[in-house]
Formats: C-alpha cells, structure tokens, sequence
C-alpha cells in the first residue's frame, strides 16, 4: 500500500517508505516536523529582519511594501537632482553678490570722477584714467557672469538675446569722410540714428580765458581766429606760457597739441618801440589753420602783480563743426557734439565720441583733421586776421554762389612820397594789392569805403569795407627815400635864412616805415658853429664848423642812438649866411623807405553738401530658454518650478551699463554712467530677489523630499520587518517545544523497544 504523510508545512506527500509507524510516533513525528518548520522560518526572520522576504510570505505585504520601496527610491533620485539644483541657483546667488561688489567699486569711480570735473589738464587726464578703470570693471562684471555655469547651467547670461546696428548700416556711416568704427552699445530696443554733419569750421577762443590770459600775462588785443584745416586741423586747446622777467628780454611759447612756436622780445626791441611809438606784436599761424595774435608792452607785463607775468595760460578753442544724431523710433531726440561747446558741455572731441538715448549708445570715432570734410556748410568769409586787421570794417563779402575752392588773400598796401601828408601823418592816397587764388588784384584806395575785385575762383567777386586808418603801415611810413624835394618845414631864429641851408641827402636811410621830422639847432659865437641834429626818436649828432664860408660847405651828419642810428645826413650851408652870436632852429621833414604796412588776411571757405547717414539697430540674435533650470519636485513630474536665467551682463538686455561715454569729459557723460548704475543696482536687487524666491521653494521642496522619504520607508518597513524580540521569544518556545517533542517520540517509541527484552 502507498502511504501519505504530512510534511513541516502541513502538505501531505508521498511516503519515501511504506514502514508503518504507530500511531503515537506519526503524531509526535508531525509535531517535530512542524516545529522544525516554524524554527526555520524564525531563523529566517531573525538573520533578515524581515517577516516577509519574498511574495510567499506575503504577497500582499510583500508588494505593497516594494511599491512604497521603489516611489522612496524614486524620490531619492530625485532629492540628487534638486539639491543640484540648490547649487546651481546658490553658484548664481555668488555671482550676483560678487556682480553688486563690482557696481559699487564702479560708482566709486563716478564719486571720484565727480570730485574732479575741472577743465584743467591734470583733471581731464584723471577723469580719463577713471573712465578707462570703469570700462575695466564693466569687462569684469560680464566676465564674471559668464564664470557663474554650474554643470552646464549659467543662471546670469539671460536668453542670448542680443540687438547690434546692422553690417550695411555701419558701413554707410563709416564711409563719411572724418567717421570711422560706428557702433551702437547698450541697445535696449531697435531703432535708428540719423547722423548728419555741419560746421564751418571757423575758430575762435573761449572769450573767458582770453581775457584770463591778457590779465595773467599782462599781454592785450588776444585774438584767435582762422578755420580748422581740411588735412592738418585740431581740436586742442591753446597754452600760452611766457618767461623772462621782470626788466628782461620777454620770450612768449605758443603751443597747439604737440606743435609750438616760441618768440623772443628784447628790452632793445622795447625800447625802439616806445621811441617810435610802435607796439610790439606776436602774430602766429598754425598749420592747423588757428591764427593767435596779441599786443606786447613790457611795462604792463612787469606790472602784473606777485608774478611779473610768468605762467601758462590755457585758451580753450572752439571749432566750428557739429556731429548730431537724431532717432526716430525713439523719442525722437537730437543730440549734438559741437566743437564750439565749452568742455564739459556736449564738446566734440577727436576720438571716440558717444550720443546717449534711451534706446542705445550710438558711438562713432570722429578724425578732427578730416571731419569738416563731410560738413555741411554755406560759403563764407572768416574775419580779417593779423596786425593791419582793424584796416577792414566788418566781414569781406563774397558771392557765395560760385565759390568753389578754400582760399586765403593776403591784402597789402603801396603808397608813393608825394602822397604822405606831414601835417596829418598819413598818406591822401595809396593802393592795396589782394593776392588771391586768381592772382594779384590791384585796387586803388583814396578814401574810406567799399572796394571789389575778382578772386578768380569762379568768377567770384569779394568785396572789402576798407577804413584807411586801419592801415597803420601806411599812415604812419613814407613810400621812398628822403630827399631835397621833401623841403624844409621851418627855419627860425638869426643864424640861417631859409635860403642859406638846404637838406643835401641822406646817405645812409632813416629808420623804415617811420616818418620824421630831423630837428637842428644851429648856434654861433666868435669862434664857430655848432649844428646839433635830433630826430625825435632818441638819435643825435653833432657838427663844429668856423663861422666864415668862401664856398659852400657840406655838413655830414653821423646818427647815433635810436632806430635810425648810422643814418648819415648830408646839409649844404650857403657862403656868407651864418650869423654870430645867434641862434636858430632848422627842422625837415623826412620818410624812411615805406616797406608796405604788416600784412591782413582774410579766408574763404567754399560751400559743401555734406554728408548724412543712418545707423539702424535690429535683432541679431533670437533668446533662447537654454540657460533656464526647470526643477521636477515630485518623482510623477507633474510638479516642477523653472528659475528663469537672469542676463547681469552689461550689454542692453542686461544690466545696461555703457562704457564710459567720451572719457567723461563732460559732465553729462558721468550722469549717465551714475544713472545707468542706479538701475543696475534696481536689476541686480530684483534678480537676486528671484533667485532667492525659487532657492527657498526648492530648498523647502528639497526638506519635504527628504522627510516624505522616511515616511515611505517607514511604512514599507512595517509591512515586511520582524519584531526581533518576538522573533528571539518564537525561537526559544520552538526550541523548548522541540526538545520536548523529542522526548516524546522517544517515550512513544520505548514500546517498540520493550519487545526487545523478550529476547
């Protein structure tokens, strides 16, 4: 027969045997395979910990406590990427703090800048070290922004949006003659700048520090004129700085950029001119087409107080010729740099130059030596310049319709002896000669008025209001050589008639462009006479010779002293006309060479088109979301958070800060710097702000992450952990039931073994 048992477990099986047990052994067999069962089940528990270790066990339990496992699991992974999340918006929360260090360093540079706005040189240099120093800071800033990626994600660069001024744009605007590099930074929005040129270029000086400089210097008649050259002009300030000394030669330098022109005036020189009533004059030209001109008198320079007049003076100049630049998308402002602003007032400078506007910065690097030439400008005449200047009334008209070349005329003057009137000190007549582009004009001047001639420049006509006193060459000088027929103006006293002296000749020449009157004192004894010779102008020399005559006597007279020293006149004396004991006065007028006055001269500036052109801003780069973080904050992704990348460069989607405009030379250039840093500040505070917002919700999605994860784990665990003390108490009843089970098999198998006694 087959026989079924039931195992540990309770399942029935085949016997391995067909031995008959009694029934007192199966049941105590069973028991013990049962305890042993249970003991390997509560050795299992106590070695894992867990009640359940597989789906056998439980699967209920089992299941549930694997779906909580692996959503903890889950979450675990996900608690990685948040906290590499925090990390991410905390290297950014660096940046910005590092970025907030940097705008303050910047507006430092502004305070310093604010504290330094004179027109000084040493100044000018300083506010344009600082500028240099902020555009530093700027390049940092960016620098540091781009530095601020964690693993691939820059928080501070924005969406790469970015605007810029067209290639064809630039081009066009580069092509005016005196522009070049033209850009746009800053550019918040599109737009476009109209950039148009004007000017004529006529120079002049800042009226303040002229006569700031007649004062310091003790010079007068300050003049700077002229009009910027074409090829070689300047916008540089003038210096004029003056040595000597009291009582000494006076040397005067003249400097205009790196070109100078020095001068020296001696006390002879000085001297001359007081005896001849003529003043000493500096008159200069640069080839940069600025013309300075000033009186010189040496007793007013020693006069001037504490310094005798040794110093520099800075005249600043002013050139006529305007950049502006207008928008039209924007507010449509106009804003203009003009070489005829005071620095610190919008002052066209040679360079960089900027144009600020609420939509961009449009910069263009302006060549002062060839800027004019893209001016627009009507022809015109410039004043008259030079020592004869006060000789025109006015401004020279000409026809500006057909005037076609720059030109300069140079106006001179000739008059003849025969003209010069000794009683009033001036020529009745004389001629001026106008040397222009169409050669030499003659024009013949006997009164005051309006003079015309042909400039041969396209048939153009240039008037001149001519005022003959103006001409001091000629109302003070002689047109030839003194001679007989000059005549003598007066012969008084005893001694000589008229008839008995003449004035013979002069030999060697009177001082030039000078008219005189040479005064003799004739005196007689007994014994001789005495003829003494003084020309008014502190020269003199003297002849003895006996009173008796058989002949004719030619007297020769030595000058010495003043400015016709070495002159030599000759006197004839008639026989038989001198007189004892008498005394008289001989006077003739006389005129040295007239050598033509010092020259005037006056420029024309022919008329021009002039350029315009615009430069126009576009999007150049489309933003992109790449830079942005989305954060997932539950393990389902349904729930997550983007931490919008903020752009706390400088450029004009960012932060907006512009580099320094025109080295600060203006005041204006550093208001805009101090407001731009303003609003950087507001962007940075509320960037940071933003980052802080989102760092707070992830940090708190982060902690609940964390905890929630306990949770789940907790909860698995009570699903599939043992009680270890329940456990150990299971094991130490089985092994009790167990031996005891053992003892009774044993009492229930002793009745098989009493059979044995029986043998």
């Amino acid at each position: 027969m087959v026989a079924f048992v039931a195992n540990a477990f309770g399942r029935t099986q085949m016997a391995t045997n067909d031995i008959q047990l009694t029934g007192g052994i199966r049941s105590n067999l069973l028991l013990l395979q049962q305890i042993s069962g249970k003991l390997d089940r509560t050795q299992q528990r106590l070695a894992t910990g867990n009640k359940i270790n597989s789906a056998i066990d439980g699967p209920v339990a089992y299941f549930a406590s694997k779906g909580l496992n692996r959503r903890a699991d889950d979450l675990a992974t996900l608690k990685d990427s948040i906290d590499q999340s925090i990390s991410t918006v905390k290297a950014a929360d660096v940046g910005v703090t590092k970025i907030e260090a940097l705008v303050e360093q910047a507006r430092g540079f502004i305070t310093t800048a604010y504290q330094n706005l004179g027109s000084d040189a040493n100044s000018m240099a300083l506010r344009k070290s600082l500028a240099d120093q902020f555009n530093t800071l700027l390049r940092q800033i960016d620098k540091l922004a781009q530095d601020s990626s964690y693993q691939g994600k820059n928080l501070l660069i924005g969406s790469g949006l970015r605007l810029d001024a067209t290639s064809s744009s630039k081009s066009a605007t580069n092509a005016l003659p005196g522009v070049t590099a033209s850009r746009v930074t800053t550019v918040i929005r599109a737009d476009d700048y109209v950039v148009d040129v004007t000017g004529t270029g006529r120079i002049s000086g800042n009226a303040s520090d002229i006569a700031n400089a007649e004062r310091d210097r003790g010079i007068s008649n300050l003049t700077v004129t002229g009009f910027q050259s074409k090829t070689a002009g300047n916008f540089d300030n003038i210096l004029l700085k003056y040595s000597g000394g009291k009582g000494k030669d006076k040397t005067f330098t003249i400097t205009e950029g790196d070109v100078s022109f020095t001068k020296t005036f001696t006390t002879e020189q000085w001297a001359l001119a007081k005896a001849t009533g003529k003043t000493l004059n500096l008159d200069h030209q640069f080839a940069s087409g600025t013309h300075i001109n000033f009186d010189i008198n040496f007793d007013e320079i020693d006069d001037v107080p504490d310094t005798y007049g040794l110093g520099t003076s800075v005249i600043e100049k002013f050139v006529d010729v305007t950049v502006s630049v207008a928008n039209f998308n924007g507010v449509g402002q106009n804003i203009e740099r003009s070489g005829n602003s005071l620095l610190g007032q919008q002052k066209l400078a040679n360079g960089e130059n900027a144009w600020n506007f609420d939509t961009g910065v449009p910069r263009l690097t302006i060549d002062e030596r060839t800027i004019l030439q893209s001016a627009f400008n009507d022809a015109l005449v410039g004043p008259a310049y030079g020592r004869a200047s006060s000789a025109i009334v006015g401004t020279p008209a000409i026809n500006a319709a057909s005037i076609a070349t720059d030109a300069t005329f140079t106006v001179t003057a000739d008059a003849t002896a025969a003209d010069f009137d000794f009683v009033s000190g001036r020529f009745t007549s004389y001629g001026v000669n106008v040397a222009g582009p169409g050669g030499v004009t003659s024009t013949g001047v006997n009164t005051d008025g309006n003079y015309s001639f042909a400039s041969g420049d396209g048939g153009t006509t240039v008037s001149i209001n001519f005022l003959r006193v103006g001409l001091n060459g000629v109302t003070t000088a002689a047109a030839s050589t003194a001679a007989q027929a000059d005549a003598t103006e007066s012969v008084t006293g005893a001694v000589l008639s008229a008839a008995g002296i003449s004035l013979t000749s002069i030999l060697s020449p009177l001082a030039t462009n000078l008219a005189h009157s040479l005064n003799f004192t004739v005196k007689t004894d007994d014994a001789q006479a005495t003829f003494a010779l003084d020309d008014g102008y502190g020269g003199k020399a003297t002849v003895i010779t006996g009173t008796s005559f058989a002949t004719s006597a030619t007297l020769v007279f030595s000058v010495v002293g003043g400015p016709n020293s070495g002159a030599i006149i000759q006197l004839t004396v008639n026989p038989g006309n001198l007189r004892t004991d008498s005394e008289s006065n001989i006077r003739y007028n006389a005129i040295g060479q007239f050598t033509a006055p010092d020259e005037l001269k006056f420029d024309q500036r022919a008329a021009q088109a002039g350029f315009t052109s615009t430069l126009s801003t576009v999007q150049v780069t489309d933003g992109t979301d790449q830079n942005n973080m989305t954060v997932q904050l539950n393990e389902t992704n349904t729930n997550q958070i983007t931490v919008v990348s903020q752009n706390l460069q400088t450029d004009g989607q960012g932060l907006a800060i512009d580099f320094a405009q025109n080295e600060w030379l203006d005041r204006a250039d550093i208001d805009n710097a101090a407001t731009m840093l303003e609003a950087a500040k507001i962007r940075l505070r509320s960037s940071a702000s933003a980052l802080n917002n989102n760092l707070d919700v992830i940090t708190t999605r982060l902690s609940y992450t964390k905890e929630f994860m306990d949770v789940l784990a907790e909860g698995a665990n009570k699903l599939v952990v043992a009680d270890q003390n329940e456990e150990g108490a299971n094991m130490l009843q089985l092994q009790t039931r167990q031996q005891l089970g053992t003892i009774s098999l044993s009492l229930a198998n002793q009745a098989q073994q009493a059979i044995l006694r029986l043998f």
